[in-house]
């Protein structure tokens, strides 16, 4: 039967390569081959569907994969800084902070979520979608005032507003989807899952299936270890900007963030440089400057970068700041 098949194969076209998925399939269906052939078609077809799963999930959806992305951030990040009341006040003021600028970002109605990482050796920040946002304390050990902490969360609450790791996530739904049909596991209750949506409209119902949202989860945290591209973090930082500005911020101590910074390696390398970050946020400004236009952000008495306050006082030390993202 397969050297029947692969005969069929073969006249279909000069080759497989210069013929689509969906064209082959046509054919093939047209021949009414039977066996192994209605198995190739059937598989193409399944296949095809799979693609439904790359639209934007529902916002239900992406509260829990974000929920579930945000326990493995917390575990990895050594748990949250939460224990007394000095740790407690820091996190208010986290939250007051992040909650401000996310209300200048285009998805203001999200329910945005900071937190404090015990992480004492990693200068980070990560996100989640749904509004998850988490800094550790040696990130926040080599702050010098509130408005550097406000350029790192915007940072953040822009890749999520701009939707990056959801991206991420849709390239991981449809090639597991594609995946599962490939490698004949479709009796496999995750496997069938995501068929079942593919049959839909693509969207899945993650809270309903654990075992399905721990493998989309699992599978999202290892896209997203691999770092967003560099059009994605100068986009975050173009963002970030503006929620600043919005926010009354002077985005120029961003800017001293990242210039003091060393530069991410490893698994960062394609995240631009941060002379190229730094760069871009200059000019931003300095176009703003120069346009002419009544831009009441950038008039001197307009924008701040307040002390940090006293609860800072559970982790601010010594140490070189080191940029992982």
């Amino acid at each position: 039967m397969m050297r029947s098949l692969m005969k069929v194969l073969a006249s279909v076209g000069v080759g497989l390569c210069l013929t689509s998925c969906a064209q082959v399939t046509k054919g093939l269906k047209a021949a009414k081959l039977g066996g192994a052939a209605d198995d190739f078609v059937a598989a193409s077809e399944k296949a095809q569907k799979c693609d439904k799963l790359g639209t934007p999930p529902a916002i239900a959806e992406e509260y829990a994969l974000g929920s579930a992305l945000a326990i493995r951030w917390v575990q990895q990040g050594g748990g949250l800084m939460l224990s007394g009341a000095s740790e407690q006040q820091l996190n208010t003021y986290v939250n007051t902070v992040g909650r401000n600028l996310a209300m200048q970002s285009p998805r203001p109605t999200l329910r945005w979520t900071f937190g404090v990482l015990e992480d004492p050796r990693n200068f980070n920040a990560v996100s989640a979608p749904g509004g998850y946002v988490f800094v550790t304390r040696k990130l926040l050990q080599g702050v010098e005032n509130e408005g550097q902490l406000a350029g790192v969360l915007a940072h953040e609450i822009a890749h999520i507003a701009l939707k990056h790791a959801l991206s991420q996530y849709a390239t991981v739904k449809v090639s597991a989807c594609k995946g599962a049909v490939v490698g004949d596991v479709v009796f496999g209750a995750i496997a069938e899952r995501l068929l079942s949506a593919s049959n839909s409209d693509g969207k899945l119902d993650l809270d309903a299936d654990t075992g399905l949202m721990g493998k989309m989860a699992d599978d999202t945290a290892e896209a997203l270890s691999k770092g967003n591209s560099k059009d994605q973090e100068l986009a975050a930082d173009r963002l970030a900007v503006e929620l600043m500005l919005s926010a009354g911020y002077d985005p120029d101590a961003y800017r001293q963030l990242i210039a003091k910074t060393a530069e991410g390696g490893g698994v960062f390398a394609n995240h631009p440089k941060k002379e190229e970050r730094v760069k871009q946020i200059a000019d931003i400004l300095n176009k703003l400057k120069d346009s002419g236009e009544a831009f009441v952000e950038l008039s001197p008495g307009s924008l701040h970068n307040p002390a940090l306050p006293a609860s800072f006082s559970v982790v601010k030390a010594t140490g070189v700041a080191r940029d992982t993202k």
